[in-house]
């Protein structure tokens, strides 16, 4: 019969499985990494165009046109609530 080694739970893996298991962790990283950069760009790509609208609402309003204002004012809220949603993902899967 064929017996197991005294000191089995000892012994140490090969070379090969641990590049593997390296190589399996630096990939999990570079995923979440990459998941959280392209959120950051959306959320900042959002908040970009919250800044011109919500100029353009301002200066719209400060003309007199009251539609405008609402308008631009709205497409400005919601790219804000975008952006919002956004860096909220990029905190979510930092974890």
């Amino acid at each position: 019969m064929i017996h197991k080694p005294t000191d089995w739970h000892r012994l140490d893996e090969g070379a090969a499985v641990r590049t593997a298991r390296t190589a399996a962790a630096v990939a999990t990283g570079t995923a979440k990494v990459a998941r959280r950069g392209g959120q950051a760009v959306i959320g900042l790509v959002c908040y970009f165009f919250v800044a011109i609208w919500g100029f353009a609402a301002i200066a719209s309003g400060l003309a007199g046109s009251l539609p405008s204002l609402i308008g631009i004012g709205a497409m400005a809220a919601f790219m804000y609530w975008l952006g919002r949603r956004a860096f909220a993902k990029t905190r979510a899967t930092s974890g």
